[in-house]
C-alpha cells in the first residue's frame, strides 16, 4: 500500500503542518520555563521535531503490516508497545546524540537528561496519535475501495444485461434443444417428455438466478447437470461428464452463473469439434479460505476451433476481480490435448451457505 504522503500531497501538508505547530510549541515550554538560552531551546526543539517527523514516516509501514482484523487483541497491542519502545528509546537517544553536537554546555546536559521522563511521555502521546491518524487512512482507503469496486459491479451487472441473458440462454443451443425434442417426439416420446422438463427447469433457474449474486455450488451444479442432460441428447456417448465435489465444497458460495459459460466453452471447443468421446471434469475443494475449482476437457489439437466473440472465459475473470477485489483468482491453461480452468472463490463466514 502507497504511503499516504506520497500518495496525496495534502496528508503531507497537514503532516508538516502540524510538525510545524508542536516544534513551536515545545519551543516556547523549553524557552520560557527553563532557564536556558533560547537559541538552545531552538536547537533542542527543532532537532527532536525533525527527528520525529523523519522517523513518523517509518511508523505507516509497522501500522500497515499490522492489521487488527488478522491477529488477535493482545498480539496487535503487543507488536505496538514493541514498536513504541523502540521509537521512543531512539528518538530519545539519537535527538540526545544531535543536540549535544550544537549545544556545548554542560548545564544544558543535565537539563535534557532529567528532563527524559517528561520527553518519553510526550513522544508516546505523539507516536499514538500518528499511529491513529494512520488507522484512519487506512480504514478510509478500504472503504474507498470497497465503494468503488460496488459501484464498478453495480455498472457492469447494468451495461452487460442484455448480454448476460445471451450468454444464460444461448439461441442455438435452445434452437438445437427444440430441434431435438420435436425429433424425439416421434422415435422416443418418454425421452422428449424428459427432455422437456430439463429444458424448463433450466430456463427457470437461468431467469430467476439473475438477481441473486449468489448461489451454493450445488445448486449451481444442479443446473450444469440440466444443461448436460439436454447436450447430451445431442451428443450421445460423445459426451462424458463427471463431477468430484468434497461435501463441504457444495456448501460454499459461488457467482451465480459462474459454470456454465467454462462448460459451454467445454462442448463448443471440445465435444463439438472431436471426433472421440470426450470427458468433462469438474473437481471442487475447500484449501484454505477458498473454494478451488477445477475443470478440464479433452479436445483435438488438429481441429480449427470455431470462431466466437471469445470474452465467456474474460468476462468470469474480470467478474470475480470485481466482486472480490482481487486478482489471480481464474487462471486458463491449454496444454496437448487438454484445456484447464483453475478458479479460486473466497470464502469467509458470510459466504457459507445457509439458504439462498
Amino acid at each position: 500500500m502507497t504511503h499516504p504522503f506520497i500518495a496525496n500531497r495534502r496528508f503531507l501538508v497537514i503532516y508538516l503542518s502540524v510538525l510545524i505547530v508542536i516544534g513551536l510549541g515545545i519551543f516556547l515550554v523549553l524557552a520560557l520555563n527553563n532557564p536556558v538560552p533560547w537559541w538552545f531551546a531552538f536547537v533542542d526543539s527543532f532537532v527532536n521535531i525533525v527527528l520525529f517527523g523523519g522517523m513518523g514516516l517509518g511508523v505507516w509501514y509497522m501500522v500497515v503490516y499490522t492489521d487488527p482484523d488478522e491477529m488477535s487483541r493482545l498480539q496487535f497491542l503487543g507488536n505496538h508497545i514493541a514498536a513504541a519502545l523502540i521509537f521512543i528509546s531512539l528518538w530519545l537517544f539519537v535527538g540526545g546524540v544531535i543536540v549535544h553536537l550544537f549545544v556545548q554546555s554542560p548545564t544544558y546536559y543535565g537539563f535534557y537528561e532529567n528532563s527524559y521522563p517528561g520527553r518519553a511521555w510526550t513522544c508516546l502521546l505523539l507516536y499514538v496519535l500518528l499511529v491513529l491518524f494512520y488507522y484512519l487512512i487506512v480504514y478510509y482507503r478500504n472503504f474507498r475501495e470497497k465503494v468503488e469496486r460496488t459501484a464498478q459491479l453495480e455498472s457492469m451487472v447494468k451495461e452487460s444485461e442484455l448480454k448476460a441473458l445471451k450468454s444464460q440462454i444461448n439461441p442455438h443451443f435452445l434452437f438445437n434443444s427444440l430441434n431435438s425434442i420435436a425429433s424425439l417426439t416421434m422415435t422416443r416420446p418418454e425421452r422428449a417428455r424428459e427432455m422437456v422438463v430439463c429444458l424448463s427447469e433450466f430456463m427457470r433457474y437461468s431467469l430467476k438466478s439473475r438477481n441473486e449474486e449468489k448461489v451454493s455450488l450445488n445448486q449451481e451444479l444442479h443446473n450444469i447437470e440440466l444443461y448436460l442432460k439436454i447436450e447430451k441428447v445431442r451428443f450421445g456417448q460423445k459426451l462424458i461428464y463427471h463431477f468430484d465435489i468434497e461435501e463441504e465444497a457444495g456448501e460454499c458460495l459461488v457467482p451465480n452463473l459462474i459454470l456454465q459459460p467454462i462448460f459451454e466453452n467445454a462442448i463448443k471447443y471440445g465435444v463439438y469439434e472431436a471426433i472421440e468421446p470426450v470427458e468433462i471434469r469438474l473437481k471442487a475443494v475447500v484449501v484454505a479460505e477458498f473454494l478451488v475449482l477445477d475443470i478440464e476437457n479433452d479436445f483435438d489439437p488438429d481441429t480449427v476451433p470455431t470462431k466466437g466473440e471469445g470474452v465467456g472465459l474474460r468476462n468470469i475473470g474480470s467478474r470475480i476481480r470485481v466482486m472480490y477485489g482481487r486478482s489471480g483468482l481464474l487462471d486458463v491453461e491449454k496444454r496437448m490435448n487438454t484445456f484447464h480452468v483453475h478458479m479460486k472463490i473466497p470464502q469467509g463466514d458470510s459466504d457459507k451457505s445457509q439458504s439462498v
